[in-house]
């Protein structure tokens, strides 16, 4: 028996770019976090192209009746983001004109679980002993490095708002966006023919597995409070699984509040939204819908 823990918050802006799914007939569950683009959009129903392609992805797989293989799957709702852009006369040329959402996905099976991602989400696999063993790993951390060194070396230069801060760092942000889905770059869905290449999946099995962590990277705790002596992943883990993920979210969310402008903790944004699933093997805890 598999329970579900879930929870979703919206971030700074006016819509939450980040999905959660859940289709318990396939058994597939997951979290996505939409990309919009550097390009300014917003359709004719307000939304944003973030926004769009995280609910486009979110439809997709919640509307399957069974799931054989998470990769082809993967291909085809990249493909059904790719047709919404075109009816949107996106530029599918330009990059940084392009939808997108990063993914990170589970199916569940009788003796094991198969996992698919991209982008910056990550899944986290804890066994009965609490060994914590992360399946993924986040694509976008070497090219977000020398932006957030930036960031840091402003504020130690004495800028204390976040508008001047962001301005140091946009450029490298921008340039970023043109490393979608190519070596040495990072994976996302975001209608490329290449995205699909860019994806990590395989299957565990589950002896022994206690608990599935999914995570949008909006709920990652700031590294500098990880003790030295733990492993992050293994922290992060921990604080999820002994309070829940909805305070867990909260506690963080105190954190983002207290540093307002991101001096603190060097962030592009004061609250980004925040998106996490735990799966519950042979467990007590109760479904939370």
């Amino acid at each position: 028996m598999v329970t579900v823990e879930q929870f979703t918050h919206r971030g700074i802006h006016f819509l939450n770019e980040d999905a959660l799914v859940v289709n318990e007939r396939a058994a597939v569950y997951g979290v996505l976090d939409g990309v919009s683009s550097i390009v300014p959009y917003l359709s004719d129903k307000k939304e944003t192209g973030g926004y769009i392609a995280a609910q486009a992805v979110k439809n997709y797989f919640e509307s399957l009746d069974r799931v054989e293989q998470l990769t082809e799957h993967a291909a085809a709702a990249n493909q059904k983001l790719r047709e919404l852009m075109v009816q949107a006369n996106i530029n599918l040329e330009e990059k940084d004109g392009l939808w997108g959402t990063a993914l990170a996905l589970v199916r569940i099976q009788e003796d094991r679980v198969e996992f698919i991602q991209t982008g910056d989400c990550m899944i986290l696999a804890v066994y009965q002993d609490g060994e914590v063993r992360p399946l993924t790993w986040r694509q976008v951390a070497h090219l977000e490095s020398p932006a957030i060194e930036k960031w840091e070396e402003g504020v130690n230069k004495g800028l204390s708002n976040q508008k001047d801060l962001h301005g140091t760092v946009m450029d490298i942000i921008r340039e970023n966006r043109f490393q979608s889905n190519t070596n040495g770059g990072y994976g996302v869905l975001n209608g490329e023919a290449r995205a699909a290449h860019f994806l990590e999946y395989g299957k565990i099995n589950r002896s022994r597995l206690k608990h599935v962590i999914l995570l949008s990277d909006g709920l990652f705790w700031p590294s500098k409070d990880v003790p030295s002596d733990r492993s992050y992943w293994d922290y992060t883990a921990q604080r999820i699984l002994e309070m829940g993920v909805e305070q867990y979210a909260h506690e963080l969310l105190e954190i983002e509040e207290a540093d307002p402008e991101c001096l603190t903790y060097a962030r592009f944004k004061k609250s980004d939204d925040k998106t996490g699933m735990v799966l519950h093997f042979n467990s007590r805890y109760m479904v939370n819908r």
